[in-house]
């Protein structure tokens, strides 16, 4: 028996059969020896820098309350370079993710599907509304084809294709 894979992959919801690529996986991960409950948690403890606020997200009781915790920082309380800095910490915690070898397996039986965050709201991070940039999908399959390309621990050739690409796309709006 083999496993089919689709050509296009959609996850949003971590309960679904994808989920795991979801940010809001419980998956324990260390990012430079601080440990996050999930990626959402890292990403968005990430956005201050005061630390204390850091502190009370990373220790938020859910993916969902650290987002939502997030998004109610205050102009003042948000890392002033936040917009520029913003893919680099959200390609550094999905790394970190994907670094577990049982983690990384997950990723490589997704095969060279298009992934696809299919949020019903979110036009830059998902991929699902015309128009929409699907930087998460994009960073997935980067850190896919890396770990394809190295067979060993992730390292960020074309995760950094994709970063640039960002950081390009900023200088020209």
């Amino acid at each position: 028996m083999t496993l089919e894979i689709p050509p296009v992959i959609r996850f949003y919801i971590r309960e679904e059969p994808y989920g795991f690529l979801s940010n809001f996986w419980r998956h324990k991960q260390d990012v430079n020896g601080i440990t996050y409950q999930t990626n959402e948690h890292y990403y968005q403890s990430m956005k201050t820098c005061d630390t204390e606020l850091r502190h009370w997200i990373r220790n938020a009781p859910s993916a969902k309350m650290a987002m939502k915790i997030g998004r109610l920082l205050e102009p003042d309380q948000i890392d002033k370079d936040w917009e520029y800095k913003k893919v680099d910490i959200m390609a550094n915690g999905l790394v970190s993710k994907f670094n577990d070898p049982n983690m990384r397996l997950l990723l490589a039986w997704t095969g060279d599907a298009k992934l696809i965050e299919y949020s019903p709201t979110d036009m830059f991070w998902g991929g699902r509304l015309m128009g929409s940039k699907n930087m998460l999908g994009k960073l997935l399959m980067a850190i896919r084809q890396d770990h394809k390309v190295t067979r060993s621990p992730i390292h960020m050739t074309n995760v950094c294709n994709v970063l640039t690409e960002y950081r390009n796309s900023l200088k020209v709006e």
